[in-house]
């Protein structure tokens, strides 16, 4: 068999699997185009040493074993999904602050949920392993994150129709409309929702809520840290309180303070 020479300014091996990658994406001589290989990286030759596909294998497995790292990236994946090519270029660093509550919460939101309905024993890793999904109580689909041309008027600051309303983003993954289910349930369910749903099967409060209540998070609402909502012309929302010192909202991080707003 020919030994095939690559040129190391053009192809780098994987560490790991001992394959040879493209640095850049290259053109080929049958005009097809060979994707980049690896990620950037700090390293001497900005790049990582592991190609993608090896380190998509690796996470996986990670994901597998830890369930925070799985319910992250199955949040954030079903986030940009729902956001389109709206949702910001560093949303996926910035997840808990769009949310609005770290994700070791909703992990343990969704363990005492599971643990409630199912008894004691069930643990969540076991539930997501046999194919369980994350559940929206009230559906996702029922959530419109986008503004209204009225809206986006009304809130100026360059707004316009179809930017995200991060206020109704946040209750749509509000943490309490969350819950592990098991798939035939959940595909059965479908999007279909009634606001009487909840009497019908109450489900208790897990001890998470409390924290997620109290933790201090920073919450991007806007694309733009710039734009501060008037709580005037936001009927029926409620926006949180803030707790930082009065007279020191200046220097506040929560770009919902209150006390921004007056």
């Amino acid at each position: 068999m020919a030994t095939i020479i690559y040129d190391k300014r053009l192809w780098k091996k994987c560490i790991k699997c001992r394959n040879w990658k493209p640095r850049k994406d290259l053109e080929l001589d049958d005009g097809q185009t060979k994707k980049k290989g690896f990620g950037a990286h700090n390293s001497s030759d900005g790049l990582q040493s592991i190609c993608f596909a090896c380190k998509n294998v690796a996470n996986t497995k990670s994901r597998e074993r830890n369930v925070t790292a799985r319910i992250r990236h199955h949040t954030a994946t079903r986030c940009l999904t729902q956001l389109g090519e709206l949702a910001p270029a560093e949303f996926t660093t910035d997840l808990e602050k769009h949310l609005g509550y770290r994700i070791k919460l909703l992990v343990k939101h969704l363990a005492a949920d599971l643990k409630d309905r199912e008894g004691p024993t069930r643990k969540l890793r076991d539930a997501l392993n046999e194919g369980y999904h994350i559940d929206h109580i009230r559906p996702l689909s029922s959530f419109n994150v986008f503004m209204s041309a009225e809206m986006a008027a009304n809130l100026g600051k360059g707004l316009v129709e179809g930017d995200i309303d991060w206020l109704a983003f946040r209750d749509c993954w509000d943490i309490t409309n969350l819950s592990a289910i098991p798939s035939a349930e959940n595909l059965a369910k479908g999007a279909t929702y009634q606001e009487n749903d909840d009497a019908k099967s109450p489900r208790k409060e897990s001890p998470a809520i409390e924290e997620v209540q109290a933790e201090e998070v920073t919450i991007a609402r806007e694309v733009d840290s710039e734009v501060v909502l008037d709580p005037g012309i936001m009927s029926g929302v409620e926006i949180p309180d803030c707790d930082c010192v009065q007279g020191a909202e200046e220097s506040c991080v929560d770009i919902l303070c209150p006390r921004k707003m007056v």
